[in-house]
């Protein structure tokens, strides 16, 4: 009976997988809110990576990502279109842009030779970013007990709004991240080293991944030092602002030149790198976004780390998890004072939310944690709203109404929901 009922079970559920991969190809959207909503299924995370993957394909470029990572990236990879190039121009090309990343020249180069599509390009950022999201996500979910709190249903909305699909506008940084935390989480609490190798490739997606590399082989010598970590995390809020100057000259002093010139950029003293929303710096909820996630992130830390001490030192992966995160977050404090390097700080939140989510709901319910997470609610709430309003920026009525056919005969033709809202208004 029993073999039968598993059987029976099998069966229903590779039905429900056809079905679900038929109601994609009807209507993605509501295929991705199913995926989500039935998380346990093991349909669900291929579901949601087909999502990102057409996210990808009806991408918008509005007239707020003028100037930013992916009007250069698809120009870059248009001019690249038709041309004759061999391996020894395909080398120069690479000398010569400014790059040292791998990853996004190959797909342009490769990619070029068939066609010059913004939706072809942009499809495959979103079939890349999305297969290391979706996998990251679900590495959260599936691991959750029980009925999901509310409160952790909240924080997991924070996780994917942190790094979400629609940042492939920067391709190479925010996928870079998803591709180092894919095999750093299981690593830390679970103890899988099989997936290590793929984080220290990130550096191959975004060149700066030396320095999250670099944390990771520290921690590797250091071990878990959780109350250690835990000072130098607490420390590195009261320290003094690097000097970008110093930080420069120790740069030309030691640095290859090459890695020199291709981070100039970067390092430059003017050169502040800001998300779409942050020009308007006047409305409020703009201005306490940032806060309104990362002070609630600080408040369960701390309150992990004294309430749940006796937890982390039975429990290895646990305590490796909150090791890494203590060690990593403090670095990211540092570097947050110099151009572009608080952008480290979105590995810090990933694993701090990750670490979180899963203490808060397997975890027996502490007084100290459950009055925190009612006091964290409206920031977290405010934080998830602010970066949603982001994402119109670039989601187009084809991502929300449309499907994959519909979207074939749309290329390149996308407006994002955004520029919609902005003349309906």
């Amino acid at each position: 009976m029993n073999t039968r009922y598993q059987t029976y079970a099998q069966a229903h559920t590779r039905k429900e997988g056809y079905y679900a991969g038929f109601l994609f190809l009807i209507w993605p959207f509501l295929a991705a809110i199913s995926a989500v909503w039935n998380f346990r299924k093991p349909w669900a995370k291929n579901i949601f990576w087909a999502f990102c993957a057409f996210y990808g394909m009806s991408f918008a470029i509005g007239a707020e990502s003028q100037g930013s990572d992916i009007v250069r990236y698809v120009a870059g990879y248009q001019a690249l279109h038709g041309a004759q190039m061999g391996v020894g121009e395909v080398i120069t090309y690479f000398l010569q842009s400014g790059e040292i990343d791998i990853l996004r020249l190959l797909i342009s180069y490769v990619l070029s030779r068939f066609t010059d599509s913004q939706a072809a390009l942009t499809l495959v950022y979103g079939a890349i970013f999305g297969y290391f999201l979706s996998r990251n996500l679900w590495f959260i979910l599936e691991r959750l007990e029980g009925k999901v709190a509310p409160i952790v249903i909240l924080l997991i909305l924070c996780f994917f709004l942190v790094n979400p699909i629609w940042k492939i506008n920067g391709f190479r940084m925010w996928t870079a991240v998803h591709v180092f935390l894919f095999g750093l989480l299981p690593w830390l609490l679970n103890g899988e080293k099989k997936w290590l190798w793929v984080s220290v490739m990130s550096i191959l997606v975004h060149f700066s991944f030396v320095v999250p590399v670099g944390v990771l082989i520290g921690y590797v010598f250091l071990g878990n030092r959780l109350n250690i970590f835990f000072g130098f995390y607490l420390f590195t809020f009261f320290i003094a602002e690097l000097d970008i100057a110093v930080f420069n000259d120790l740069m030309q002093s030691y640095a290859p030149e090459i890695l020199q010139e291709r981070t100039a950029s970067y390092r430059s003293e003017t050169n502040i790198v800001s998300r779409p929303m942050e020009e308007n710096k006047n409305n409020w909820y703009i201005r306490w976004q940032g806060a309104a996630l990362s002070w609630p992130i600080m408040g369960f830390i701390i309150t992990l780390f004294w309430t749940g001490r006796d937890f982390f030192k039975e429990n290895t992966g646990w305590a490796s998890l909150f090791s890494f995160t203590l060690l990593f977050y403090g670095v990211a404090n540092i570097l947050s004072s110099l151009p572009s390097g608080g952008r480290f700080m979105v590995i810090g939140q990933l694993c701090a939310l990750a670490l979180i989510i899963l203490y808060v709901q397997n975890r027996p319910h502490e007084k100290a944690i459950s009055r925190l997470a009612l006091f964290a609610s409206p920031g977290l709430l405010l934080y998830v709203i602010v970066e949603i309003r982001v994402a119109l920026l670039s989601m187009s009525a084809t991502t929300v109404l449309g499907n994959p056919v519909l979207a074939m005969f749309l290329s390149g033709e996308q407006l994002s929901l955004n520029d919609v809202l902005k003349m309906l208004i």
